[in-house]
């Protein structure tokens, strides 16, 4: 079906992909959804601006699967007149 997103066990996922690739994908999604989340739930309205203090091998090492992962992001708001 188009459009489906295939269900492939993690495990699989993780031999062909490499553990690295996937982690940077997700911890990517991560990111990316929860400032979008935070920034609605707020209704701010953003510059497209955004930095992570951490860099992405810090981010990398911090990340383990099925845990709290947390990271400081710094959003650049929009002068409203």
């Amino acid at each position: 079906m188009p459009g489906k997103t295939p269900n492939i066990p993690r495990d699989i996922l993780l031999e062909v992909l490499g553990s690295s690739k996937v982690y940077k994908e997700v911890i990517t999604e991560v990111i990316n959804s929860t400032i979008a989340e935070y920034v609605e739930k707020k209704d701010l309205k953003v510059s497209t601006d955004l930095r992570v203090e951490q860099s992405f091998e810090e981010l990398e090492n911090m990340f383990e699967p099925d845990e709290k992962f947390s990271f400081d992001a710094v959003i650049k708001l929009q002068v409203t007149d």
